[in-house]
């Protein structure tokens, strides 16, 4: 005997609690945190995605860095080009 109840009695009273705490891990399992899961499943998908496309942007970015820096070259070879023009057209002085 153990606080006026015996040992039946307190094997009673845990196997309730067990049961009860059971009974509310199922319920939040299923009904609480359910909808969660397939948030965080779509969220993961969406993340999935974002990286997707961050790497496409990644690589257009080093395409059109490529461009620009030929484009930045040939401005310059035009530059020179006309540079040249207007030194023979001035007849050899700037």
């Amino acid at each position: 005997m153990l606080l006026g109840l015996s040992w039946g009695e307190w094997a009673s009273i845990a196997t309730i609690i067990v049961f009860m705490t059971g009974v509310v891990s199922l319920f939040f399992k299923y009904i609480v945190f359910g909808p969660f899961q397939d948030d965080i499943k779509d969220l993961n998908r969406n993340f999935g995605m974002l990286n997707d496309n961050l790497r496409e942007i990644r690589v257009s970015i080093t395409e059109l860095d490529k461009r620009v820096n030929e484009h930045d070259r040939r401005l310059d070879r035009h530059h020179e080009r006309i540079k040249d023009l207007h030194y023979k057209m001035r007849g050899g002085s700037y």
